[in-house]
């Protein structure tokens, strides 16, 4: 078959009219019924897919779904860096699954995901991570290659009792918020374990987290604050976030961009593009070119050997998270309190402090967001909008949220390692819960009584004494 040039072209013009000077109903009509419906009806399914799964996997998935929480206790002498516990996120990345069509839109999957805390109940400071039912085994395993010693025991859920309503009758205050990056572009790291090292001192490492755990010692009676660290594994095709961050690393060097190849869908449209070209040019005998800007052959491949030191260690820095698995994270803070008793400065400035030593100017860091989340409101209606996000914000820490708040953020396992790990010999916090308290007596400041009160004392499902009378002889 040969094609007629002139005629496609006198065709196109026919229609460009038409598009031009006909009533918009008209040309609405026409393009409906001349292959338009198709894109209603790809747009109609693409959205009727979406609602079916997220349907799915409210009713079915979330209902189904069994957290358990594990108290983790290390022992008092424990020499063990943060290098052990990012080995213990990296051993959690194993739980990642790309589910296929069937499990995805007709089993309703969605990636389970993990919460790891460390709360202080009157000042009794515990270590805990939330988990589903399944992935027990995991986390167990992943603690254990590290701490061989350690102790992990099952505990009732200590938020389970907490109000969910503001005000409400028991009179109890709340003050919390979620952190985030300083910096909007996730792909630069915050400062992690590494740079707080000493090697002139007499110790060598300096626990970031020693004035995090100080502060939360400090808690009286009827007083609970607790951090939250919700981590989901993930894939590189997350917000591509691979690919993104490569081109982060090749704009801060000052590498020319690289020509990206075209799909099916991109050629088709470069075909398309390049007929109209031609038609604009027929018309109006002007040449339409709209093409690429070219790049100087002259133009070096990078600026690194040009950029100052300072400049090349945040590049290396930059490099360094993206070659480390990565998360998906979000982090929340509570503090909960009786009105009588109720002092969020307590807390509320040594935690944000504790933050903020992982920041550096930069490159990135961690800071409390009250413009949309933080119970910190003014102008008008002020209780009323106040009790609002704490409603909301006290209900995502109990249900162990992703979706509430701020939008989650890609940390590796050396920035969550930096951030959640057990202290290191030279820390000794009064209250901080170790295998020695363990096996023997509790300790006398343990809180145990509290009149009915929401904020109980954590509470360790009992171990079996006897072993069961099934096993292989």
């Amino acid at each position: 078959m040969v094609f007629d040039l002139n005629q496609i072209l006198d065709q196109f013009n026919l229609f460009l009219n038409f598009v031009i000077y006909a009533p918009p109903f008209r040309v609405y009509y026409f393009l409906f019924t001349h292959g338009g419906w198709f894109i209603f009806l790809w747009i109609f399914l693409d959205f009727f897919l979406i609602f079916a799964y997220l349907s799915r996997f409210i009713v079915f998935s979330i209902s189904k779904i069994k957290w358990i929480y594990l108290a983790i206790d290390v022992p008092k002498g424990n020499e063990q860096t943060p290098k052990a516990v990012e080995q213990i996120f990296a051993h959690l990345a194993g739980a990642h699954k790309n589910p296929d069509l069937e499990e995805a839109y007709l089993d309703g999957y969605h990636q389970p995901w993990f919460s790891f805390e460390i709360v202080s109940i009157e000042g009794y400071t515990q270590f805990i991570i939330g988990t589903i039912e399944k992935y027990r085994d995991l986390v167990e395993a992943a603690i254990y290659a590290q701490y061989s010693d350690a102790e992990i025991t099952e505990i009732e859920d200590y938020a389970k009792d907490f109000p969910d309503h503001f005000p409400n009758k028991e009179n109890y205050m709340l003050f919390g918020t979620e952190f985030v990056l300083t910096n909007e572009e996730y792909s630069y790291p915050i400062r992690t374990y590494s740079e707080f090292e000493h090697p002139t001192a007499e110790n060598v490492y300096k626990d970031p987290l020693a004035a995090l755990l100080e502060t939360l010692s400090r808690l009286g009676k009827g007083e609970f604050a607790g951090i939250q660290i919700t981590i989901k594994p993930i894939s590189n095709e997350w917000h591509n976030w691979k690919k993104h961050g490569l081109e982060i690393v090749q704009k801060m060097i000052g590498a020319a961009p690289k020509k990206i190849e075209s799909n099916l869908i991109g050629k088709l449209g470069a075909v398309a593009g390049s007929i109209f070209d031609t038609s604009v040019t027929a018309v109006t005998g002007v040449e339409a070119n709209w093409g690429e800007p070219e790049i100087k052959k002259d133009a070096p491949p990078s600026l690194m050997l040009h950029l100052p030191p300072r400049y090349k260690a945040a590049i290396e820095r930059v490099e360094g998270k993206l070659a480390k698995i990565c998360f998906a994270c979000k982090i929340r803070f509570v503090y909960l309190a009786k009105k009588e008793v109720y002092n969020k400065n307590r807390a509320a400035y040594g935690v944000t402090g504790a933050m903020k030593q992982f920041n550096t100017e930069d490159l990135n860091g961690l800071k409390p967001d009250f413009h949309s989340i933080g119970t910190h409101v003014h102008y008008f209606m002020k209780e009323e909008r106040l009790n609002w996000r704490r409603n909301r914000l006290i209900n995502a820490y109990k249900s162990r949220s992703r979706w509430f708040g701020i939008s989650e953020y890609l940390l590796n396992i050396e920035e969550l390692a930096s951030l959640w790990h057990f202290p290191m010999l030279d820390i000794k916090p009064p209250l901080l819960a170790t295998t020695e308290a363990k096996r023997g007596q509790p300790p006398s400041s343990l809180p145990t009584e509290r009149g009915g009160g929401m904020i109980k004392a954590i509470e360790r499902k009992a171990l079996p004494i006897t072993p069961p009378s099934n096993l292989p002889i």
